[in-house]
This record gives C-alpha cells, structure tokens and sequence, in this order.
C-alpha cells in the first residue's frame, strides 16, 4: 500500500513538472510572436502608402512647385534653420508639406538641444524627373515612385554635423533614438540607409495613423 502512495505521488509530480514546462514554452512562444508583431520591418511601400495619404498629387516636375505652394501643399523650408542645415541640393528642392517641415524642425530642434551640435537635411521633395535622373547615378533610389515626390520625405545625415562630415557613433546613435521614438509614437517612419548614410524619415499623416489604430 506504501509503495502505491509513493508512485501515485511520484506519478503526480512528473505530471505537474510536464504541465508546467508546458505552459512555460507556451508563454515563450506568446512572448515570441508578440515581439515579432511589434518589431515589424518597415519598407519603402510604408514610406510611400504614408506620403500619399496627405492627398497630394505627384511632383511630376519642379515646374508644379510654384503652384502646390499656392495651393498651400507645400511650403518652402529654410536652408538654415534652429538645428539643422541644408547641403547643397543636386536631385531635390527645399520644399515639404507643412506637417512635415514641423516634424524636420521639431526632430532638429531636439537633436541640438541634446547634442549641441547640428545636424544636415541632404534631400527633401524630388519631381518623378529627378527622381529618374537620380537613379541612374545612385541605385538606391527608388524605381518609379518615391514618398519623395509626394513632399512628405526627408533624408537626415549620419555622417555630416555641424555642415560638415564627422563620423560619431554617438551623434548617430542619439539621432536614430529620437526617430525611432517618432515612429514607435506613430508620427513618422525611417529607414537607415548605409550606401547613402542617411535615415531616409517620412511623416505620417495624423488621420492615416488614426486610421490604422481604430
């Protein structure tokens, strides 16, 4: 009789053991799965989808600037600003809807607050022209259309601060921290570029992202 108690305990034991482990790995795959989920790659299509939801048409041409100024799509942005510079632009125009020059002032405004040093905007809004002639000397660039073309993209420097090219580790590991606390709130996405060395940044569109949360 002692001998069956011993067996029928140790028999729960192993049992209660396989239950556990059980629901141990359960919890880890969750776990898993969750982690996946909210670590989703963000591509280009995003980046587009994003630039096309501010219902603006396509940069076909720089000739449609003047008039999506007017029409108050687009606004100029300054080639020096509180903590940033423009380069010298060779495929793009100094021009962004007005959502997006707040965010790119915004994100500079941070970084030389933190950082004391500032940081360089090397493309903004890019005709589907130039976006063409662009990539026959950077291959990069995206075929057919970019969030470019539609005034919403930026591209920030990681190589080149304070107007000049300076590589810190700490001063590009502190820029990514602030974009990708922008994307994890849902205001913008990016993407690191390494043959270009850049964080390619598009704002999104409050009523897109509200849209994709409900």
């Amino acid at each position: 009789m002692k001998k069956l108690i011993v067996l029928s305990c140790l028999f729960c034991g192993i049992f209660a053991s396989a239950q556990s482990q059980e629901s141990y790995f359960l919890a880890e795959n969750s776990a898993s799965s969750s982690t996946t989920i909210a670590t989703k790659k963000v591509t280009y299509d995003d980046h587009l989808m994003a630039a096309q939801s501010f219902n603006m048409h396509v940069v076909e041409s720089f000739d449609d600037i003047d008039g999506l100024v007017l029409s108050k799509k687009l606004v100029a942005v300054p080639e020096e600003g509180d903590g940033y510079n423009i380069e010298k632009l060779t495929h793009s125009k100094a021009f962004l809807n007005p959502r997006s020059k707040t965010v790119l002032e915004k994100i500079a405004t941070k970084f030389f607050e933190e950082n004391n040093v500032t940081m360089t905007v090397t493309s903004l809004t890019r005709s589907e022209e130039s976006q063409a002639s662009l990539r026959r000397v950077n291959s990069n660039a995206a075929k057919g259309e970019s969030s470019h073309n539609y005034g919403a993209s930026f591209d920030l420097s990681y190589t080149k601060f304070n107007n000049k090219y300076t590589y810190s580790k700490t001063h590009r590991d502190n820029l990514e921290a602030i974009l990708k606390q922008l994307q994890d709130d849902g205001k913008i996405y990016y993407i690191k570029e390494y043959r270009q060395h850049c964080f390619h940044v598009t704002v999104r569109n409050p009523e897109q992202f509200r849209s994709t949360t409900m």
